[in-house]
Parts: structure tokens; C-alpha cells; sequence
């Protein structure tokens, strides 16, 4: 969920209010919202997002969180966050939320390990790892810190014990190829979440409205665009696309890309009912042919 510059406005609680309501709920029909993922309103660089208040007063972000006790995930900027001491980072530790730290091409390596030693033994995440973030080969920033699967020894991560987990974009545009590659090599499949960040369908040259702004799906139907800029503002490739993507793009064996898509995420965000196939786990599963072609799919245990 992304939050406008007033978050008060009566469209925004009305979000709110709509997605809590339906959180957890199996009808049989198909999928089932398990939360609330923000990101934002408290992040330094926009990239696709719509202007969000980042100063926000820390009653009014407080006031923002207890509206959502199904938020499970929320993107926050260390460099914006430092200027209230970690204030906002903290009141989502106290509350079981994870601190995602993205949307913020100009943290430092300090204001990143400020954010992080709030609470070492916690894995902290980074939003879509290499879109809005950067990196550097000698001045660390997010992207290093998201390529990084064990901290150094050397006394500046002294006593950090995980480096956070990542999620990248699966739909090959918001990330090149070449990129993914290494990001995999760099980093074990249970610290990666590759998500599908679809925002719009599949219609080449289509035009939507999305937060008041006009975008357009690119001409090969993989991502959306706001509308005469070249700023990516989601995809339109699907999690059963990033997923074929992992076994026949980077050759990732099919037990370890299917848990890119389903236990890892559900493990970050702290989902413990669902992602494997164990007793006492909800028995969401999606049933393949040896050729990777989807036959069934079963919500709750339930065909859908």
C-alpha cells in the first residue's frame, strides 16, 4: 500500500478499513490478502510513488500504524528516519512490523548501520533491492548492504548478526538481467524474495489512472510507465511469470524458486501459517506438470 501526502484523506482510511476487513479471509474464490505491506510514507527518494508526507510528526505516523494492525512490512527511509533519532524505526520494531528500508538513493553506510544496531538480531529487509537505491564499490549504501549474505570482521558491523533479506523485481525490466544473475550468486535463496510488484495488466499501450497521475503499460506489456516519462511505476508481469523466470532464464532449480516465491516471503514477513507444505500449515498449493504448467490451485485446500 502506498499513502498520499495527506493520509488522513478520507480515500485513504477508507483503503485502509477496506483491507483490514478482508485480511486472512479464505471464501474459496482465490487469493487471500494477508496484510498490509506499506511503502512508505516516511522515504526519502518517490521513484514511482506518489508524493508521500516523509516529515510526517511521530503522533500522526503512530496514529497512521494503529489503523493497520495487519501491516506486516513497511518501507522506511534511514536517511529520513535518522533525523527523528529512528523514532518511526523503532515504533515498528515495539510492534512486530518489518523495518524495510528502501526508497532512499543517498543513505549512508552510517545511517544504514544506525537503523540496523536499533535491534541486532532482528533481520531487517530492503525494498526492491537496486530500484530506487544505489551502490557504491568504496561509499556503501543499500544496495551493498543487499548484496552482503554475511557482514564482514571488521569492528564497524561488530554485533550485527544478518544482513536484511531482499526482494527483487522479477519482470526482468526493473532489473537487468545481468543484475539478477549476480544478486543470486551473491545471496542464498532464503534471503531472497522475488516478487512480481504488478501494479497494472498485461496490455501493451494501455493507459491507467493510479494515484491521480496517468501511466501506461510499455509496448511489450511487462511494466508500467508514468505516462511520458521514462519512471517505472510497477510491473505487469505476474509471481507464476517471475517464477518461470527463475528456472528458465537463471536456470534456479525448481525447489529453490518456489520457495523465492512463497516460503521466503511468507518467512519475512513473519506469515508462519502458509509458505511450505507442513502439517499445521494453511494448504495453499499450486499443482504443476513436469513442464511447469500450472494444473490446479488449492486455497485453504479448497480447488479455487
Amino acid at each position: 500500500m502506498v499513502y498520499p501526502k495527506d493520509s488522513k484523506a478520507a480515500g485513504t482510511e477508507e483503503t485502509i478499513m477496506k483491507i483490514e476487513s478482508i485480511v486472512g479471509k479464505t471464501d474459496g474464490i482465490g487469493a487471500v490478502c494477508e496484510g498490509i505491506n506499506g511503502e512508505g510514507p516516511i522515504v526519502n527518494d518517490f521513484g514511482g510513488l506518489p508524493e508521500s508526507d516523509k516529515e510526517m510528526a511521530i503522533p500522526e505516523f503512530q496514529a497512521l500504524l494503529d489503523k493497520m494492525p495487519s501491516c506486516k512490512i513497511m518501507t522506511i527511509s534511514p536517511h529520513v528516519d535518522k533525523k527523528s533519532g529512528y523514532q518511526r524505526i523503532k515504533l515498528l520494531l515495539e510492534r512486530g512490523i518489518v523495518p524495510s528500508l528502501g526508497h532512499d538513493r543517498v543513505a549512508t553506510d552510517e545511517e544504514i548501520l544506525g537503523a540496523l544496531r536499533l535491534a541486532p538480531s532482528t533481520q531487517f529487509h530492503i525494498t526492491h533491492l537496486c530500484n530506487v537505491c544505489n551502490f557504491h564499490h568504496r561509499t556503501p549504501s543499500l544496495v551493498n548492504f543487499g548484496l552482503t549474505e554475511e557482514f564482514p570482521q571488521i569492528p564497524e558491523y561488530n554485533g550485527l548478526e544478518k544482513p536484511p533479506s531482499i526482494e527483487v523485481i522479477g519482470d526482468l525490466r526493473h532489473v537487468h538481467p545481468l543484475t539478477i544473475s549476480a544478486i543470486l550468486k551473491a545471496r542464498h535463496f532464503s534471503n531472497v524474495a522475488f516478487i512480481s510488484d504488478c501494479t497494472a495488466e498485461s496490455k501493451p499501450g494501455q493507459k491507467v489512472r493510479y494515484n491521480n497521475r496517468e501511466m501506461q503499460v510499455s509496448d511489450d506489456g511487462k511494466c508500467l510507465y508514468v505516462s511520458g516519462t521514462d519512471t517505472l511505476a510497477g510491473s505487469c508481469c505476474s509471481v507464476m511469470d517471475a517464477f518461470k523466470s527463475l528456472i528458465d532464464v537463471f536456470k534456479v532449480n525448481v525447489a529453490e524458486a518456489a520457495a523465492m516465491v512463497s516460503e521466503t516471503p511468507a518467512r519475512i514477513a513473519k506469515l508462519d501459517h502458509i509458505g511450505k507444505i507442513e502439517v499445521g500449515k494453511r494448504a495453499d498449493l499450486l499443482l504443476f506438470d513436469d513442464k511447469v504448467t500450472l494444473q490446479k490451485t488449492l486455497v485453504a485446500g479448497k480447488v479455487v
